[in-house]
């Protein structure tokens, strides 16, 4: 508590004697707290109050209290001056006189302070108070808050939060109704997040600020001014600049005043860039929220709307424009979670909506809010208030070509990666923008002549792709040995026809577009490793068309509704992408609604029904238990194709292509007696022997095949292995 003993007095000092000296004056009760009298104890001279006192008390008052009964009101002038003081405060009757000695050390400490007008704790309140438009009531009571964090002043009892305007009015010499009226949740002070909920000073968002631990100015505290050097050109953006740009460019033109514009959907889709690009376009200067503090760390949400409002308050809203990234919490609602078994389970962090509705609300400039989240995570009163919105959905190919070919322009290897290399490496690599442009300025600093680029860029983007997640495409290809012969395909339709058929769907000039144009969806079904996925991997291949892969783990949200805008997604991203859209293990998605227990079960069978409808492009199914599926989708798909077990013949192509040998009468009446045998069987067992080499006999072989089928629930492993009848 000796902060304030011999040091030069200034604003802070200056300060803590004003309020200190009007609670003296204005609180009328018992001080329970002896710390309330600190500032004598610390700030001031021991023997110069001792005189004081012993002018303002005769010797007999001094020694009828030194002799008092009650411990509480027995003085003695050798304690500590924070004691001595609470004695002489408390004593029936004595409180007046108290009350004056403690005026006159107020006015020693008065004549010893110097003008703290001019320190650059002062500089920085007046800034705070033009910033912020605050008016003199509320600065003081901002500065007296951060004066009695910083300090020892301490209230002289225990004081209730609900309680504490009235002591802010006596410390500050106003009236109680002014007082609270500037306290209000409508008021400047809360509003802004100045202090916190029970009236303390909020060090969070001003702390370093003031204490001088940066120097700068408030408002580049909080935000800062976008620097439209690295902004990519509009024309850069397409269509998405043809369409919703020309929107957003007539809505932002001119003095438009409050205009709240959402980016929103997957990560590193070019939401932050756009934005920029945007603002350049429009001539507009353009202002971001802060999202890290000084020390690097992420600011909490509170801090970040003290910038919004900050930066809403200072700025031109005719000429200006603001950009709120990472606005995920800020926007996320605390009611948009979902429940399971009657459990509740939240989105995370979020922000009040009611709090995040009235920010939206008093917005005076145009502001781009950007979020990763689903529009499902946030409240749909909070959606209802953004003026436009932008859906970006993961990268397509020939958006992922732009920003190649982009990248390669601005760093300067177009003389090292052609055209026809951007168009593999869009198809190869997955990878958002900013893994692109890293990769691309890293070969700019390694690459020395154009024979190594390619290995440079596959060298750099495996562990990219590795540490975001990105699956490489090569992976979706059939084995070097696959082939449509030996399959059991149940009905008359094989499979040869089916590639056909998927053939001339994707021909334009094929049949009369006049008529009712079935569809090409086509499902899957049977037991596992009996082909389905092969099959898939197969026609991608012969359609030279990307396979798109959707598992039902990649469409399940953990918000209400998002499965349902993940399923529609995923239609239109293979239809920008001109892919086969494969739906894995599709039965998790598909189940039968007379089954379903919850809502949402119904709703994202709904979903997809009505996209498989609608798609314009080859969909696939696939699924190990056709009998799970809701009736209705069996009517959708053009064709229904069942995958059975391998019969005899089946089993003999697939194990001589697969072992590269052929098999002896007597071994192929073994072969044949192994029932429920499937394509994927012979690949298990050939990567089970493969690094015994020569070692490996027929015999190991279908030993092996007999373990594989022993594992199944439908096996039968009660026939022997051997060459014996």
């Amino acid at each position: 508590m000796a902060k304030f003993k011999q040091v030069p007095q200034s604003f802070m000092f200056q300060n803590l004697i004003k309020y200190w000296g009007n609670m003296v004056k204005n609180y009328e009760g018992d001080c329970n707290d002896n710390d309330f009298f600190d500032v004598v104890r610390n700030c001031f001279d021991h023997d110069k109050a001792l005189e004081l006192i012993q002018t303002a008390y005769t010797a007999k008052e001094l020694e009828e209290m030194s002799r008092a009964k009650s411990r509480s009101c027995r003085l003695d002038l050798t304690d500590s001056m924070d004691d001595v003081f609470q004695t002489l405060w408390n004593t029936p009757g004595n409180r007046g006189k108290c009350r004056i000695v403690l005026g006159a050390v107020r006015e020693c400490m008065d004549a010893d302070c110097r003008d703290g007008s001019h320190d650059t704790l002062a500089q920085r309140f007046a800034e705070l108070k033009r910033i912020m438009k605050l008016d003199d009531l509320e600065i003081e009571i901002l500065v007296f808050s951060y004066v009695r964090e910083q300090t020892c002043f301490s209230w002289p009892t225990h004081v209730p939060d609900r309680d504490k305007p009235l002591y802010y009015a006596m410390a500050l010499d106003r009236s109680y109704a002014e007082v609270v009226k500037a306290l209000s949740p409508d008021g400047t002070i809360l509003k802004f997040n100045l202090l916190d909920g029970e009236y303390d000073f909020c060090r969070r968002t001003l702390g370093g600020y003031l204490d001088g631990t940066t120097d700068e100015t408030i408002e580049r505290r909080f935000y800062t001014k976008t620097d439209f050097a690295e902004v990519l050109p509009w024309e850069y953006y397409g269509e998405l600049a043809k369409g919703d740009g020309e929107i957003l460019k007539r809505m932002l033109s001119g003095n438009v005043g409050r205009c709240n514009i959402l980016l929103y959907g997957a990560p590193g889709t070019g939401k932050t860039s756009f934005a920029r690009s945007l603002a350049k376009e429009l001539g507009r200067t353009a202002f971001e929220v802060k999202q890290g503090d000084d020390d690097g760390k992420n600011m909490r949400a509170e801090a970040r709307m003290v910038g919004i409002k900050v930066c809403n308050a200072q700025e031109d809203a005719s000429d200006s424009m603001m950009i709120v990234d990472e606005a995920d919490e800020l926007l996320r609602g605390s009611s948009c979670g979902f429940s399971v078994f009657g459990f509740d389970f939240g989105g995370g962090k979020s922000t009040e909506k009611g709090v995040m509705n009235t920010l939206l609300d008093e917005m005076k400039l145009p502001a781009v809010w950007i979020s990763n989240a689903p529009a499902s995570a946030m409240d749909e009163s909070v959606r209802r208030r953004f003026d436009y919105s932008i859906c970006f959905e993961s990268l397509n190919g020939a958006q992922r070509a732009a920003i190649w070919r982009n990248q390669v322009a601005k760093h300067g290897l177009g003389n090292l990666i052609p055209e026809a290399k951007i168009q593999e490496y869009a198809v190869k690599y997955e990878t958002s923008a900013g893994g692109i442009s890293t990769v691309l300025s890293n070969v700019k600093r390694m690459a020395q002549s154009a024979g190594k680029v390619d290995e440079l860029v596959a060298t750099l983007m495996k562990p990219h792709c590795r540490l975001m997640g990105v699956k490489d495409s090569n992976r979706f290809l059939p084995a070097k040995d696959y082939s449509l012969e030996g399959m059991n395909i149940k009905g008359k339709v094989k499979l040869e026809k089916v590639v056909k058929a998927a053939r001339n769907y994707l021909d334009a000039a094929f049949g009369d577009t006049s008529v009712d144009r079935p569809r090409m969806n086509i499902l899957l079904f049977g037991p596992p490793g009996t082909g389905k996925t092969e099959f898939v991997k197969y026609l991608g291949k012969e359609l030279d068309r990307k396979v798109m892969v959707v598992k039902g783990s990649d469409i399940l949200g953990k918000y209400v509704g998002e499965s349902e805008q993940n399923i529609a997604a995923a239609f239109r991203r293979a239809e920008a992408e001109h892919a086969i859209l494969f739906f894995d293990e599709v039965d998790g998605l598909l189940q039968d609604r007379a089954n379903a227990s919850q809502s949402w079960e119904v709703t994202q069978v709904n979903e997809l029904l009505q996209q498989m409808e609608d798609f314009g492009g080859i969909m696939i199914a696939a699924t190990n238990f056709s009998k799970n599926l809701d009736p209705a989708t069996m009517r959708r798909f053009t064709f229904k194709l069942e995958f059975g077990y391998l019969e005899d013949e089946g089993k003999r192509m697939f194990f001589e292509r697969f072992f590269k040998t052929a098999l002896t009468n007597e071994e192929f009446a073994v072969l044949r007696q192994l029932r429920n045998l499937a394509p994927g069987d012979f690949r298990t067992v050939r990567q089970e022997l493969f690094y015994l080499g020569e070692e490996a006999t027929n015999e190991d072989r279908l030993a092996a095949l007999k373990e594989e089928c022993a594992v199944k629930k439908d096996g039968d492993c009660s026939l022997p292995i051997g060459f014996t009848a």
